[in-house]
């Protein structure tokens, strides 16, 4: 039986984007609730010069402090044969378990906040792909994957991390249409999911003092927003 506190003892996690941020604080109570957890992202080990820093190194390093099981797989979510590699090694080192999924993993914040304010027709042709390959194809694919595990033994747990953007204009029109995306991906999956015991879920986490915003206000990216005062959207994680 698992304590109080190890609610999740024996139950097999995958967060990906977890080197920082939302994706980080999400496999920090997964691992210390007992779940042994694969996180993903492209940084192994963070650059020395690195103003936002976090890596899953880091990541790992405080899961295993907390007392959790981590087990770090570096993955460009937008590959392709990466993605499946991480769900085939999944699969083979846990028998085929597999009991939640969180698709986190995003990587046009950077992109989006150098074109704040810029009209969409005048942001560069591949902003689409920049924003929507990772935060919405990506997420998909490990769907997909995911629920090829969880069928056969009739359970488990998909979560998106989206946000209000799905119901009214945020940053930019890809960014958007992205999230809305998403929400509608998770509600159409559900109804084919429901009759295997899999539930899956949006989560909106708000807007989220993370590393990224962190340096991202520092440097002044949300002045010159009109009335509105950005700066007090943003929530800290602890």
């Amino acid at each position: 039986m698992a304590s109080s506190g190890r609610k999740l003892a024996g139950k097999v996690c995958i967060v990906t984007g977890a080197t920082r941020g939302i994706g980080k604080g999400i496999a920090l109570q997964l691992g210390e609730a007992g779940a042994t957890v694969y996180i993903t992202g492209r940084t192994l080990v963070a650059a020395k010069d690195s103003k936002v820093g976090g890596s899953l190194t880091d990541t790992a390093r405080e899961i295993e402090e907390r007392g959790g099981k981590c087990i770090p797989v570096q993955c460009d979510h937008t590959k392709d044969e990466e993605i499946q590699q991480l769900f085939d090694k999944v699969k083979r080192e846990q028998e085929g378990q597999l009991d939640i999924l969180v698709n986190n993993a995003f990587n046009a914040a950077k992109a989006i906040f150098d074109q704040m304010k810029v009209p969409f027709w005048e942001q560069p042709m591949d902003m689409w792909d920049t924003v929507n390959n990772v935060g919405l194809r990506n997420h998909y694919l490990c769907t997909v994957y995911a629920a090829k595990m969880m069928v056969p033994r009739n359970r488990g747990l998909i979560v998106t991390i989206s946000s209000i953007g799905g119901l009214t204009y945020l940053m930019n029109v890809p960014c958007g249409v992205g999230k809305e995306a998403c929400d509608r991906m998770v509600a159409d999956c559900a109804i084919e999911l429901k009759k295997h015991n899999i539930a899956m879920v949006s989560l909106w986490p708000g807007t989220v003092r993370t590393e990224q915003s962190s340096v991202i206000l520092s440097q002044g990216g949300f002045d010159n927003m009109g009335d509105f005062d950005v700066k007090k959207m943003f929530v800290r994680v602890h």
